[in-house]
């Protein structure tokens, strides 16, 4: 365990819709909101990586535009990416190799698929552990890490509150990239990729584990409440939308702002 530190963020999953979160990191920027401890699901895991490595907002927005995620995330014919090259070398290019090498604490979630356990990985191979936190079950291959095989974190823990908590943080602001209430399908105008995922099944069945996620993380934010919950509304932006980054950001951003006096009051507390 880490020692007790202020402030943690957590971010949680949500495929394109997670892009919010780098909308987020620019205005907590401003506010000059620094977290001690970071926690991330799945994209939530890559962008809170990206922010642990010492990345500024304007070099992680950059990133974000210009990587064709189409490509990194790429679907083959049976259903699942052709090869795990593509993101490893991905994040690769902006990540060291370890946690230990990181300028912020960071715990990333992902799940064991033998044991259907959270894991908390905070040590030893980065790239495996935010690759395995991203591999979206039946597009992603599951991730080896040691004697583990493990996959998207989203299945327990879509919003890893309880990860900041665990690893030292007091308080925690927590974003949410996951619609939690009725979304309207026909704003959703999202990608289909090609393959065994035919018409609508695709959709079809990223919404329903969406669904099961928005459960799951109401139970779990009963248990665990954050100190600020950011949420962006951003109902047009689906699961696969990466073409909407702009939207998704600036999500993030306005949500962030309209809360802006409760992070200024949070970060103003006393250190225990």
């Amino acid at each position: 365990m880490l020692e007790v530190c202020v402030l943690g963020l957590a971010l949680g999953g949500g495929g394109a819709r997670g892009l919010c979160h780098v909308g987020v990191w620019h205005e907590l920027e401003q506010l000059e909101v620094r977290p001690e401890v970071i926690a991330g699901t799945s994209m939530g895991g890559i962008i809170g990586a990206l922010i642990a490595a010492g990345h500024d907002a304007a070099k992680i927005r950059e990133i974000s535009e210009s990587v064709d995620w189409w490509k990194v995330l790429n679907w083959g014919l049976s259903g699942r990416v052709l090869s795990t090259k593509r993101l490893r070398s991905f994040l690769g290019q902006y990540l060291p190799e370890t946690f230990e090498e990181l300028e912020t604490p960071l715990v990333v979630v992902a799940t064991d698929v033998a044991s259907g356990t959270t894991r908390y990985l905070h040590s030893g191979n980065l790239l495996a552990a935010v690759h395995a936190s991203a591999a979206f079950p039946g597009v992603l291959e599951p991730v080896r890490v040691g004697s583990d095989l493990l996959m998207d974190g989203g299945m327990l823990n879509q919003l890893p509150v309880d990860a900041a908590h665990f690893f030292g943080a007091k308080n925690v602001v927590a974003v949410n990239a996951t619609a939690l209430e009725a979304v309207d399908m026909t704003k959703e105008s999202q990608p289909v990729p090609t393959g065994r995922f035919i018409n609508g099944t695709f959709k079809e069945a990223v919404r329903g584990i969406e669904i099961m996620q928005a459960q799951l993380i109401k139970v779990r934010l009963s248990l665990f409440p954050p100190d600020v919950l950011i949420d962006p509304q951003m109902d047009d932006v689906g699961f696969t939308s990466f073409n909407k980054f702009q939207r998704a950001a600036e999500a993030g951003e306005k949500a962030t702002r309209e809360l802006a006096e409760q992070l200024k009051a949070l970060v103003s507390k006393p250190a225990p």
